[in-house]
């Protein structure tokens, strides 16, 4: 069984790849009620732990410890950092793989999917566009622990592009006006990206992100103004999650005639009781968060047309995509902006799911070309160490190689001048002068690589004082950067004068600290 996943922030959506049709999962959430999401939710109540379905059973009770929105934490995370909810504390990967595994079990036992305990669920994954390698990494090996054989990676944004192609290619798109402008807007992340279409082949030419803007802003937007209700007594040691919730299932029910938003506070605490909130004054808060996503689908469009957008005679569609797209004031506010070229998908929460079984089809024949979304980095020292400098290894819209295609290789080769080497890894959403790191900045962790010959067999090289070495100045040192289809990059750094070499996973610094040594390439 093929499956199309993606990971959301607030609700993880599946979709099946059957005979050519690409339905959405629903899963049983009671004896007559079902859902076409999952829960992206934890929960715990002293030592016990829940995920999923189970979670979202309790998530009013308050003996249970919530935890939401996990997904954004990944970003600034790495494998072993600590996750506590109540009384429980765990590695992030093990509640990650304990949440996918919960997932798994309710695919095979609990939802629309007619499959056995045994049965390999091949999956493709989507990601944010701008998520950073760690990010790729956590997902893909929580995945593959839960018991999910991963086939592969796209971005969430390309992933809808390939649901609206599949849709509609052909009645919205000529050899005239070949690009789409995806509007992905998620439960935690905001994303634009314009694809050039061309019978299956898809290019994405350019791509923005907003790490951190997404329908739970909107919800915490929501919350203010509900609390703001002069007639509410002061909330009781209530979860703010929980109130969070509340203000989400409230601006889910707006609709275009809607005049008030009710928030019924009084699910979690009595004394709340209802608050009204105005559906302009909420619209009116909300301009600057949608006015931060227009701005980044116009510089997608710019970027990937080299045109203002008045000027856009190549662009077909603009596709709404994304749960947080069902907000009526969204599509008004890009029909002001980009008129008759938008268009919703029918399944805004679901077309990146449905777009992920359709790459997953082997039969379907899409062949997807996918890029690099940051600029990713070494800094490194010039001018006989006088000053620092960026070093791009892999360049923002660098094409990835499609599965099955080698690898990217890039190298570098110098003379060292220290004992030790200082590897400082970083991600840009942007270069300012082409050397400058600008943007969205996400710096990783050093690693240490040993020039002198007498420090090769040290593990811990934390400990040794870093000083010009004259022994070293001779010696040929050589780095080779690959870059695979998800993204993940590798480095090994190889000593070619006295044969010592190490390979790190760039994308992780703790997975970095344990890599085996290799003997001279």
């Amino acid at each position: 069984m093929r499956l199309g996943i993606d990971f959301g922030t607030t609700r993880t959506r599946v979709a099946a790849a059957i005979r050519g049709n690409y339905p959405l999962v629903t899963f049983r959430a009671g004896r007559d009620h079902a859902l076409d999401w999952y829960p992206s939710l934890i929960a715990t109540c002293g030592d016990r732990m829940v995920f999923g379905l189970r979670a979202e059973a309790v998530q009013y009770d308050a003996e249970w410890a919530l935890l939401r929105s996990f997904k954004r934490l990944l970003g600034d995370s790495q494998p072993d950092t600590m996750w506590k909810v109540g009384g429980v504390e765990l590695p992030l990967l093990e509640w990650l793989t304990r949440f996918l595994a919960s997932l798994r079990l309710d695919l095979i036992h609990r939802s629309s999917l007619e499959i056995g305990q045994r049965d390999r669920l091949e999956v493709m994954l989507g990601t944010p566009a701008h998520a950073n390698s760690n990010q790729r990494f956590l997902t893909l090996e929580a995945f593959r622990r839960a018991g999910f054989d991963v086939v592969g990676m796209l971005n969430e944004p390309s992933a809808a592009g390939i649901e609206y192609a599949h849709r509609y290619r052909k009645v919205d798109l000529s050899k005239r006006r070949e690009h789409v402008a995806v509007y992905d807007l998620g439960g935690g992340t905001f994303d634009a990206a314009v694809i050039c279409m061309a019978e299956n082949r898809h290019d994405v030419v350019s791509s923005e992100g907003i790490s951190r803007l997404g329908g739970d802003d909107f919800d915490a937007v929501l919350l203010e103004l509900a609390l703001a209700d002069p007639t509410l007594p002061p909330p009781s040691a209530v979860s703010y999650s929980r109130l969070l919730t509340l203000c989400r299932e409230a601006k889910e029910a707006i609709t275009p005639n809607s005049r008030k938003i009710v928030v019924d506070f009084g699910q979690v605490d009595p004394a709340l009781g209802e608050a009204m909130v105005p559906v302009m004054e909420f619209y009116d808060r909300c301009g600057p968060l949608i006015s931060h996503t227009l701005q980044a689908t116009e510089a997608a469009m710019r970027a990937g047309l080299g045109a203002e957008t008045e000027e856009l005679s190549t662009l077909g569609v603009v596709y709404l995509v994304g749960g947080s797209c069902e907000l009526p004031v969204l599509a008004r506010a890009l029909r002001e902006r980009f008129g008759k070229r938008v268009r919703r998908s029918p399944y805004p929460s679901g077309a990146t799911a449905i777009g992920l079984a359709v790459a997953g089809d082997l039969e379907a024949g899409y062949v997807l070309s996918d890029r690099f979304n940051r600029h990713f980095g070494v800094w490194r020292e010039a001018e006989d160490g006088q000053r620092i400098v960026f070093d791009p290894i892999f360049s923002k819209e660098t094409r990835l190689p499609r599965p099955g295609e080698p690898a990217l290789v890039v190298g570098r080769r110098y003379r060292p001048v220290h004992n030790v080497g200082r590897f400082r890894y970083l991600e840009c959403s942007a270069l300012r002068d082409r050397t400058e790191p600008a943007g969205d900045i996400l710096a990783w962790q050093e690693i240490l690589f040993p020039f002198a010959a007498d420090l090769a067999g040290q593990r811990n090289l934390k400990t040794v004082r870093i000083q010009r070495d004259p022994a070293v100045a001779s010696h040929a040192i050589e780095e080779v950067y690959r870059c695979d289809a998800h993204g993940v990059v590798e480095v090994t750094i190889a000593n070619r004068s006295t044969g010592y070499a190490r390979t790190f996973r760039v994308r992780d610094v703790s997975v970095a600290a344990d890599a085996a040594e290799t003997g001279s390439a």
